[in-house]
């Protein structure tokens, strides 16, 4: 059974989207009643974007606010719903493995949850089954839950890293942003090779 999750790509993909520049980032900070650029300043734009997309607004990017919560939000929201699935799996296997001496779950409240596993599965449920018909379905299953519960649990912790991960891309790019923005990209920046064969250099000019 296919679990939701996100792979490394992913997050490669949402991070090209974030990190790309504007094509227009250095006349974004012109005040509209001063005709001097005005650059943002680097450590407010750091501790702005500590609250997701409020460092990218600062830094007049407006494009990527939708970029930092679609990203957040798809991590978060597949996290939830692996964690889900792992919740379901990991009650079914406690209530298969663990019985008592007599053979009765030790952990009968969790009935309700593998009876939904079960439905899930498209198994028979158990009222149609005999006993020992039961005893040997819930110890064919046993494995199959553990093995489940295992992946889903590496899947939602990895889930849980890239929401992390992401948060931290967005707040070094609102930094990072700030900083660039005070680089000159005017298109009369050129560099030229300079000297002989016996001396070479680069001239920049602007």
């Amino acid at each position: 059974m296919a679990h939701p999750t996100l792979t490394t790509s992913t997050l490669v993909g949402l991070s090209l989207l974030l990190v790309i520049p504007s094509s227009a980032h250095g006349q974004l900070d012109t005040m509209m009643t001063d005709p001097v650029l005005v650059h943002p300043n680097p450590n407010t734009a750091l501790r702005r974007a500590l609250v997701p997309g409020w460092g990218q607004l600062y830094n007049r990017e407006y494009y990527k606010v939708p970029i930092v919560y679609v990203g957040i939000a798809a991590f978060a929201g597949s996290a939830l719903l692996v964690n889900r699935r792992y919740l379901l799996y990991r009650h079914a296997y406690l209530y298969t493995a663990r019985t008592n001496e007599d053979g009765m779950p030790v952990f009968p409240h969790y009935a309700s949850d593998y009876a939904k596993l079960i439905r899930d599965l498209g198994l028979n449920p158990e009222s149609s089954l005999m006993p020992e018909e039961i005893e040997a379905r819930r110890a064919r299953l046993e494995p199959q839950f553990r093995t489940n519960r295992d992946s889903l649990r590496r899947n939602r912790d990895l889930l849980y890293f890239g929401t992390i991960a992401w948060y931290g891309l967005t707040i070094l790019d609102a930094y990072v942003s700030a900083h660039l923005a005070e680089f000159d990209v005017d298109e009369s920046l050129t560099i030229q090779i300079v000297g002989g064969p016996e001396k070479l250099g680069l001239s920049i000019t602007w």
